[in-house]
Parts: structure tokens; C-alpha cells; sequence
């Protein structure tokens, strides 16, 4: 058992014990709620032993409702099992529908956010100081930098990026693209598709450079470093924190529009939203566009900002949880 501030937290065994722990713990304290993240057999399961409890099912991602995942049978018995469904955007709520148009549970929207107090914004003195000071270590001070942040996957597009940048370098002989992340979620182990980027980038020399995945809150201090954040996905992105992040440091964003992306980034006011269609030269033309134009990655940046303190912030996504949790409506 830990604590966060005032919050028991518990571990449980994980595999066939996870259960058989997790029922152990209700029947001391007989919760009036039980909220389960993206696991939705064991709602199910909790529902069928926890009859006075009502049981909340939460998903983050497409991937804990997909085919792959559960057959379209049981998971629409699973589904209309369970007392609300909460998913963290307006896309995965119509994802939800459009598999399953009969389902039954009322499904709730609570956007993620972010942690506007752990992010410094560009365009301010701090901003600049810390970001100058920072650049002048890595000896990238005339460098304008396009950054990449997120996993290293063929979905995610980074390839797009490499594709483009012979295009932005002979318009912008400054410019510079950082990628950050791995292919697995804190490890930094490569994969086929890693290696393929860092081959494709061996050209560019010390023009393209990969570190490592970062936990949050070192994250942060990559942000202050960029001109731009650049989100080439190529399918659906469910998630996507780094729009959020990005808009949160006064950061330009440009990024495709699919998936939860078009929700966060307003297309013109706070970034640049680019078709999956021909991402290769759209990103050489949006980047070029960007980069040659501080005025214009100022306001977007600024924009994005304002945007982040209006929307998406951690402490909103928190009240919205406990309205829902208390069964009132949470105004959108």
C-alpha cells in the first residue's frame, strides 16, 4: 500500500490473482462505485460479484472495444453489462456507436488534459531565458528545431517526416528535427521500423537526431527546445497528449487530422491540421511555411496556450470525473 496525498493506493497481484485481490479489498469496503480503466471483461466480472455496486467502464483507446480484442458478440454483452462508459473524446464515444449502435449504457465524454504549472511557455522572458540557455548546452543555437515526440511506430508516421526533410532543409538551412520516444512504452529497445528511420536519417548526419524515451516530468524540457511539434499519424489517433503538451508550452502544432486530433488542435488558431493524403509534401510545405514565419508560430503558439488554459487542464478532467462519479451531468 502507498499514498498519494491523501489517497490510499493499492497494488495487487497481477494475473489470475488480480480478481480474487480486487474482491477481497471491496468486500471490506463495499464500494457505492467501481471505475475500471480499459479492461473490460473484469467490469464484467466485478458486475456479476459486486451486484450492489454500480461499475463504471472507462477506455482510453479503440483497441479495448476492437475485433482483435473481444468477439462482437461478448463484447456487446459486456458493454450493456456495465452502468456508464466513460471514454476521454468525442471520436472513441462515435468509434463506440458505430460498432455497437444498440449499445444500451450511456456514454460519457471526459477529456485529458495537461499540467499547465509543470510547462514554462515560449514567448514569455522565462520561456526564452530557460530555452536560449538550453540551446547553448546542446550547441543548437541557430538551429530551428522541429520536434517529434511519441513512439516510433509506421502508424505514427515519423517516415513521412524523414521523407519530407531534404525538401525543408534546402528552404530552411537551419533547420533541425529532433525525435524523441521509442517503439515500446519505456524501453528504449529498437525495432525493424526504428532502425529503417535511423538508416533514412544517416544522410542528414548531426541534422536529425533520436533520444530516447523520457518519463513525465523530464518530457517537458524537450518542449521548450522546439519551434514546432509536428504529429504526422497516419491513422486514427485515440489519444494523442502531445498536441495537448505542445499547446501547453505555447508551441505551434501541426498535425494530421484524424483521430481526437481535430477536438484539441483548432486548425489556423492553434496549429496547422494537415490530410493523411500526401503527408510527405504537405508536411515539407506546412514546416517551410512555419519556420520562415516567427510571427505566425507566435500567435499559434500563444493561441495554443490560451486554448490549454480555457480546455485542458488536469484539475478539469478531475471535476468532470467526480460529477460523473456522483452521477451529475458535467456540461460537456
Amino acid at each position: 500500500m502507498g499514498q498519494f496525498e491523501q489517497i490510499p493506493c493499492f497494488r495487487m497481484p497481477g494475473g489470475r490473482q488480480y480478481l480474487s485481490s480486487l474482491l477481497r479489498h471491496f468486500k471490506k469496503w463495499h464500494p457505492d462505485i467501481v471505475d475500471v480503466h480499459n479492461r473490460p471483461l473484469l467490469a464484467y466480472q466485478l458486475k456479476n460479484r459486486l451486484p450492489m455496486a454500480r461499475v463504471f467502464l472507462t477506455f482510453h483507446s479503440t483497441l479495448f472495444f476492437s475485433a482483435s480484442y473481444q468477439p462482437e458478440m461478448r463484447m456487446r454483452y459486456i458493454l450493456d453489462s456495465v452502468d456508464m462508459i466513460i471514454v476521454n473524446n468525442e471520436y472513441l464515444k462515435k468509434q463506440l456507436q458505430q460498432r455497437f449502435p444498440s449499445i444500451q449504457a450511456l456514454i460519457s465524454v471526459n477529456p485529458f488534459g495537461a499540467s499547465l504549472e509543470d510547462f514554462t511557455p515560449r514567448w514569455t522572458s522565462p520561456g526564452e531565458y530557460l530555452r536560449q540557455v538550453r540551446l547553448a548546452d546542446l550547441g543548437w543555437s541557430r538551429r530551428k528545431i522541429i520536434m517529434y515526440i511519441g513512439r516510433l511506430l509506421p502508424s505514427k508516421g515519423v517516415h513521412h517526416l524523414l521523407n519530407a526533410f531534404p525538401s525543408i532543409l534546402s528552404q530552411e538551412k537551419d533547420a533541425m528535427l529532433v525525435i524523441v520516444g521509442s517503439a515500446y512504452y519505456g524501453i528504449n529497445r529498437e525495432s525493424r521500423y526504428v532502425r529503417r528511420l535511423k538508416k533514412m536519417a544517416e544522410p542528414f548526419k548531426d541534422r536529425v537526431l533520436f533520444f530516447p524515451y523520457s518519463l513525465y516530468p523530464s518530457i517537458v524540457n524537450w518542449y521548450k527546445l522546439a519551434d514546432l511539434v509536428v504529429v504526422p499519424s497516419e491513422e486514427d489517433e485515440a489519444i494523442g497528449l502531445v498536441n495537448d503538451e505542445a499547446m501547453t508550452s505555447a508551441v505551434p502544432v501541426m498535425a494530421s487530422r484524424v483521430g481526437r486530433i481535430p477536438e484539441v488542435v483548432i486548425d489556423g488558431e492553434s496549429g496547422l491540421l494537415l490530410p493523411p493524403a500526401s503527408l510527405t509534401k504537405n508536411l515539407a510545405q506546412g514546416i517551410t511555411g512555419l519556420l520562415s514565419s516567427e510571427e505566425q508560430s507566435k500567435k499559434l503558439g500563444l493561441a495554443g496556450r490560451e486554448l490549454a488554459l480555457r480546455r485542458f487542464r488536469w484539475q478539469y478532467t478531475a471535476a468532470r470525473w467526480v460529477h460523473l462519479m456522483k452521477g451529475e451531468k458535467t456540461g460537456g
